[in-house]
């Protein structure tokens, strides 16, 4: 029996697939990070008679990701202490280039009429006003995205219970949002967990009455009040995402696709990777699902059937209770790194949202299972490391490269904005997958 394990045990099993996979899964995921993530640049020097330069010493050194590595901003200057306040920041910045911002009905417009989108607006836990949170977001160059314009839960007290009445106020929400913040935020959740807040499935979760085909009717909103530029996003919980999987008839691929054939502005899907629990309840219901790397590729893989973006949306790893603290936040860790490796490997995975920062802020009771990236005294948890090492060291690209006679000099990098140095001169350029990355200069005398 499952309980009968010792928690030493229970971890070994959780790794087994990790460390016994199917065959050719990791070489799969090595050859598709090179493959999906990377590519190659040229740089063409001429003087400034037009003679190729050769033997010109560029440096190449990566300054940005074009893939989105993200997390919630929730807890942004929301902290007694300034000290931890500042520190949350440069936590922050030293790892994502996105950031979560809430836009939650309940917390936006508790009382009807009443907004709470400027930076002075009183203080709520976890709701930093997201004028504060974007003007951030702009001065440190990260990408904010807007989480949501609806959901079938958190939403304010004062909604009429008429589904007609509801859908006015949805709309009316949708053109307020738009007006102020379209320009600014470019990524949104549009619809989020329908599935997972159905009142069929949830009985007493369901907050609002809505139609029956409301996920269309707001999108289509949506479409009409924000521009052609915005990205629409359905984002779903991790039941949903990963454990209900069913080839075609999977429900995500299937919500998605009958959007799609009725011509919704659909841009992207996200996927949540909450595993809020203890070991016990990993083991009895989540192994295959959850701890399985190829089963976690098929997934990913069968909703690239329908070529949108695909956003790993939330991640929550706990640190499992059971365990002494030390090994604990050591496979936390460990985990993290599997999981980070499969999703920036898959094509159509297009960014990774670790949610809660620090431990001990979570969404109530789901902070008892510390699933932060940092302890609750501020110091880096063994997982945060990881995801710095990964992202800014395994996942970056500088090196040297020499023009040739013709004054070419190609290299082989991730995807991003780099820095060209030479001859004295430094140049912005970028390398991405929907360019052709080729860069020519010519050198003053």
């Amino acid at each position: 029996m499952e309980s009968a394990l010792t928690p030493l045990e229970k971890t070994e099993k959780l790794l087994y697939r990790f460390d016994h996979p199917k065959a050719g899964t990791w070489e799969r995921v090595d050859l598709d990070i090179k493959r999906n993530r990377m590519g190659w640049g040229t740089v063409f020097l001429k003087d400034a008679s037009g003679i190729p330069r050769k033997n010109c010493e560029i440096r190449v050194r990566q300054k940005s990701h074009d893939f989105q590595f993200g997390c919630n901003a929730f807890k942004l200057g929301n902290f007694a202490d300034p000290g931890k306040n500042a520190a949350y920041e440069e936590f922050f910045k030293r790892v994502f280039n996105e950031a979560v911002v809430p836009f939650l009905w309940d917390s936006t417009e508790p009382e009807q009429g009443k907004f709470r989108f400027a930076a002075d607006s009183p203080a709520m836990d976890r709701r930093p006003p997201a004028d504060l949170l974007i003007d951030w977001c702009e001065q440190n160059r990260i990408a904010p995205k807007g989480h949501w314009m609806f959901c079938d839960n958190f939403v304010p007290r004062w909604l009429p219970r008429d589904s007609r009445d509801v859908m006015i106020l949805v709309e009316k929400r949708i053109a307020e949002l738009a007006e102020r913040y379209a320009s600014r935020v470019r990524k949104w959740d549009v619809v989020n967990e329908s599935f997972t807040y159905h009142p069929r499935k949830n009985p007493a979760i369901g907050d609002a009455a809505v139609p029956e085909d409301y996920v269309r009717q707001i999108f289509k909103m949506a479409e009409k009040y924000f521009p052609v530029t915005s990205e629409f996003i359905y984002n779903d919980g991790t039941e949903i995402s990963f454990r209900a999987f069913a080839h075609e008839s999977s429900p995500m691929f299937l919500l998605a696709d009958r959007l799609l054939r009725r011509g919704v502005k659909l841009d992207g899907l996200g996927l949540q990777f909450h595993l809020y629990g203890a070991l016990e309840d990993a083991m009895r219901m989540r192994v295959k699902s959850f701890f399985d790397p190829a089963h976690i590729l098929q997934v990913l893989d069968q909703l690239g059937h329908l070529r949108l973006p695909l956003h790993i949306s939330e991640i929550s790893i706990p640190t499992y209770p059971e365990l002494p603290r030390e090994p604990a936040e050591e496979l936390q860790a460990r985990l993290l790194r599997n999981f980070y490796r499969l999703w920036f490997s898959q094509e159509n995975c297009s960014s990774i949202v670790y949610w809660n920062l620090c431990d001990k802020t979570a969404l109530g009771d789901e902070s008892r299972y510390d699933a932060g990236l940092i302890s609750v005294d501020f110091k880096e948890k063994p997982s945060y490391r990881m995801l710095d090492q990964l992202i800014n060291h395994e996942w970056h690209t500088e090196c040297t490269i020499v023009t040739d006679e013709n004054g070419e000099a190609s290299w082989n990098g991730f995807y991003g904005e780099y820095e060209l140095e030479f001859a004295g001169s430094a140049h912005s350029v970028g390398l991405t997958s929907r360019s052709e990355n080729e860069y020519s200069f010519l050198l003053a005398e």
